[in-house]
């Protein structure tokens, strides 16, 4: 008994000692995915307006997404597990890219997949629900997120090297898995293919 104590007591004080980067991962881990409503507030450095926005998000884990901006510009970026497609209705043109090659976007690598090579190469520091991630390797972003002990994201920031901050408010949120079909994406007639792949 007294043998199984100790043991306890060693799984416990590992648990509690896991790093800022563990815990972050162990959250978002939890959900398999979701949708949300999202607000865009995008600032210069110097905290003046640049701009704002409205849009939706699902994601179902591993590397599904679809970021649907509605306002004020119409952009969809998807993700089909794959390829990564960002179209543009008022330009007629969409690109797509391989996933694996992705340098832009890397937030949603890190949201969509705690075990992914990318998260070596960032500094995670907690404070409470709050994690800023720091890139090791030269990328020109820092994130700063939002994730609750249930795991659900209510809020994230994407920092430019300038200074730049855009700052996004998750709401009305479901959780669980999306249906795999709302990370389809068929280019429609007559718009422009870059494909970068």
């Amino acid at each position: 008994m007294k043998k199984f104590l100790i043991l306890i007591g060693l799984l416990t004080t590992a648990s509690a000692w896991a790093g800022d980067k563990e815990v972050l991962q162990e959250r978002l881990a939890k959900i398999d995915g979701f949708y949300a409503r999202f607000s865009q507030d995008v600032k210069t450095a110097d905290k003046q307006p640049v701009q704002q926005g409205k849009g939706d998000l699902w994601v179902t884990r591993p590397y599904y997404f679809n970021w649907s901006m509605t306002e004020p510009d119409e952009t969809s970026i998807i993700s089909d597990g794959k390829n990564m497609w960002v179209y543009t209705p008022a330009v007629e043109q969409v690109s797509v890219m391989s996933l694996k090659k992705m340098v832009d976007n890397r937030l949603m690598l890190l949201i969509t997949d705690s075990h992914n090579p990318i998260w070596n190469t960032y500094t995670v520091t907690r404070k409470q629900d709050s994690f800023t991630l720091k890139p090791t390797d030269g990328s020109n972003q820092d994130y700063v997120i939002s994730v609750l002990p249930t795991g659900m994201i209510s809020n994230f920031t994407i920092i430019e090297e300038d200074g730049q901050r855009s700052f996004y408010d998750l709401s009305k949120q479901t959780l669980g898995k999306v249906p795999l079909d709302k990370f389809k994406f068929t280019p429609p007639a007559g718009v422009t293919i870059d494909d970068q792949r």
